[in-house]
């Protein structure tokens, strides 16, 4: 009789309860704390096995969650044991390498949060997939439909991604400083410390976050397959370098993970081996990159520091594999000058006439960013060696806190002109119309002229980046803004390999009158920003950048965040951004070719008709096969596609992401209802030129497309003259004019 009821009971559990009780939605046996109940609800999963994590017992995961938040704990207790050990120098190669990666105190709370999510989802995989006979990849994608929000981890996803209350505060006029509330269906969207966007699915070994240790050693391709020489583009300048790294500060910030209670920055690399075995052993995020041993230039190191970036929760609030996140907002919104939350933004206002803090120079009597003086490890070479700016990387090369530089200019002089047409406006009135204006300016540019220039002019307009004359264009709501991992980790670090290592200085005439060290001012550019604005302007509009491909500076290559004679070498920026890609599990080269509808490489004849000639070989000495190749050096090395100075493949990849980020921001400046009609003639009219004019110290020609190399001076027009470069009349912006023409 007992063997019947049993049967029974494992007849209901299977056909009518499973799917509902085991997914925690009834209270039912499987539930039960009897052990001969739950053994029957065991049963019954294994035979229900198809849709298996919909079976998942809530309880259990809890149990889990309970358990992985235990281990975190005492993890971070051991990691605190050796804070001190890993404490770095200031002005140390390790403190550059912080500066480019350091993280807020938002975004480690909620990686932390990440942490416990993805450690949940190894222990269901390691409880679950042998047992369903299931791959790990696939075990994953399984686990990935399973949400969290029928866990006790339900409110930390829903608080962060879906709070109702977000936006009841919010100013809903301009965009939110974090980028939350410009989808009003969905708030959070493009939010700043929202992870990347998926493209591909991501690969690591164990599907969840093991990065592969079958792959070539990142500094031993960067040795092999990267040189140093110059290769220069005989028709842009070097403005089209640092526009790109100046709006990839915008697009995206990754960070690196911090250890223990305390979020100390992680340092891996010791001279003592013990030392490096105990930290691989006890923190976790410990992923450095060991230096080959014919690698003459880092001989006397066993390895490269490189810390795995932090997580964050996938949007969808859903077990599955480590994301990383974005602590820029996810829009092309500014963010770079003015901060990614509240409280960043606050610290870099004047709170008088709508403009932002600044300081005049003695010397020159001109503006600069205000000196960076509070107890931060912002400036590498100690308080007042830098620059306070929304973003912490404004001071890495003085070209880009050049361009950080002018446009806090133009800001308060956009609102000094808004206050003159507007004098009853409050502060708070001038600045956010004063960023909204000037966050028009980047993006007018970044369409009209900078990706016109990298991509192809036909391209752009054929391909859904073409601009409208005149009118609005369409805001889609359905359209997500999120920056994809693959772009801002392999992709968007395009702009190193244009960088040269001589910073030309010109005169007035575009005659070069000297040139500097960007070795001797990585970091450091206050002395040189100061005493040569102009001779940097004028370099920048007239210096040729480097051609697009494998040929880097050995500045960023050998001698990366290293200064002075204590420092006779520092990190590789091409290792580190090949480990990070793996790090992120950035799918293969080959992978985004298909994706991008590109041919399929079947043959090593295929490989060497896409590539620059010479580099299939290199490659296949390198990787055992051309499916291995990594997203950003296969990019690097194909041929450029016709008028563009990238390959298909970047092309294609970029291509996508500013398709997305234009359509899918309510606020973006030719997007209904954002600025009159007649304001938004004005935007249409302003260049990058008019720009340099207006915020140069004295700069009185300029090329009418400044990332166009000039032939000779006689394409040189006067800044005095409207017809060649023309003026904006902010005359528009007064509130009575436009109620009349309204």
């Amino acid at each position: 009789m007992g063997i019947i009821l049993n049967l029974i009971r494992l007849f209901v559990c299977t056909v009518a309860i499973v799917p509902l009780c085991c997914s925690g939605l009834l209270k039912d046996p499987c539930l039960s704390k009897d052990r001969q109940i739950l053994d029957l609800c065991e049963q019954a999963l294994e035979i229900n096995s198809t849709n298996w994590y919909k079976n998942i017992r809530i309880p259990a995961v809890n149990e889990e969650i309970v358990d992985v938040i235990d281990e975190h704990d005492r993890r971070y207790r051991s990691e605190d044991l050796l804070s001190e050990i890993t404490r770095f120098a200031d002005g140390s190669t390790n403190h550059g390498q912080l500066i480019d990666s350091q993280a807020t105190n938002v975004g480690i709370s909620s990686s932390r949060n990440a942490e416990v999510i993805v450690d949940v989802t190894r222990n269901l995989k390691n409880t679950y997939c042998k047992k369903y006979g299931l791959s790990d990849i696939q075990c994953v994608k399984d686990l990935s439909k399973v949400k969290i929000t029928r866990t006790s981890l339900n409110d930390l996803c829903l608080s962060e991604y879906y709070n109702e209350t977000m936006c009841i505060w919010k100013n809903l006029d301009y965009p939110s400083t974090d980028g939350s509330c410009n989808n009003l269906k969905r708030s959070s969207l493009g939010k700043a410390t929202m992870p990347y966007k998926r493209l591909l699915s991501p690969v690591y070994t164990d599907g969840i976050y093991n990065m592969s240790e079958e792959l070539p050693n990142p500094r031993s391709l960067s040795i092999h397959l990267f040189n140093d020489e110059d290769s220069i583009d005989q028709a842009k300048t070097m403005m089209m370098a640092y526009w790109a790294i100046f709006i990839g500060h915008d697009l995206s910030q990754t960070v690196a993970s911090t250890m223990g209670n305390k979020n100390v920055p992680v340092k891996c690399c010791f001279n003592e081996s013990s030392i490096e075995f105990i930290l691989k052993k006890t923190v976790r995020f410990c992923k450095p990159i060991s230096i080959p041993e014919d690698d003459k230039v880092f001989s006397q190191e066993t390895c490269m520091n490189y810390v795995r970036s932090q997580s964050a929760m996938r949007p969808d609030c859903s077990f599955g594999p480590r994301e990383q996140m974005n602590q820029a907002t996810h829009y092309l919104d500014a963010s770079m000058m003015y901060g990614s939350s509240e409280e960043q933004m606050l610290s870099l206002r004047k709170m008088n006439g709508g403009e932002l803090s600044s300081y005049k120079m003695n010397i020159t009597n001109m503006t600069y960013m205000p000196l960076e003086t509070t107890e931060t490890k912002a400036c590498q070479h100690g308080n007042g060696t830098c620059f306070r700016a929304g973003d912490i990387r404004a001071n890495s090369l003085p070209q880009l806190t050049l361009l950080h530089t002018l446009w806090v200019r133009e800001h308060n002089r956009i609102a000094r002109e808004l206050s003159k047409f507007n004098p009853h406006w409050t502060d708070e009135q001038l600045f956010l119309e004063s960023k909204k204006v000037v966050t028009a300016f980047i993006q007018h540019i970044t369409y009209n002229e900078w990706l016109p220039a990298l991509l192809g002019v036909n391209y752009t307009k054929e391909n859904g980046l073409g601009l409208l004359e005149e009118g609005y264009n369409t805001y889609d709501d359905t359209a997500d803004p999120t920056v994809s991992n693959s772009f801002a980790t392999a992709i968007l670090p395009f702009a190193n390999s244009m960088i040269s290592e001589n910073i030309s200085l010109y005169s007035e005439d575009r005659v070069i009158n000297g040139s500097l060290s960007l070795k001797e001012h990585y970091n450091r550019p206050v002395d040189i920003l100061t005493n040569y604005t102009d001779e940097l302007v004028r370099g920048l509009i007239t210096q040729n950048t480097q051609n697009i491909d494998m040929l880097f500076t050995k500045t960023l290559t050998n001698y990366l965040y290293s200064f002075g004679p204590n420092y006779l070498f520092g990190m590789d920026i091409v290792s580190l951004d090949i480990q990070r890609s793996r790090d992120h599990g950035i799918p293969s080269y080959t992978q985004f070719r298909k994706y991008c509808g590109l041919n399929d490489i079947k043959t090593v004849e295929d490989l060497s008709e896409i590539m620059v000639e010479g580099a299939a070989d290199r490659l296949l000495k390198q990787y055992q096969n051309w499916n291995d190749i990594d997203l950003m050096v296969g990019a690097l090395s194909e041929k450029h596609a016709d008028d563009a100075m990238v390959g298909p493949t970047m092309r294609c990849m970029i291509r996508e992401q500013f398709v997305r980020t234009r359509s899918a921001d309510r606020y973006f400046y030719d997007a209904p209802g954002v600025f009159s009609k007649y304001q938004l003639e004005e935007i249409r009219k302003f260049t990058l030129a008019r720009f340099i004019c207006l915020n140069a110290n004295n700069v009185t020609t300029v090329q009418k497309q400044v990332f166009l190399k000039p032939a000779s001076t006689d394409e040189l027009k006067l800044c005095n003259e409207d017809e060649d470069i023309p003026s904006i009349h902010v005359s528009r912006w007064a509130e009575l004019a436009q109620t009349i023409s309204e």
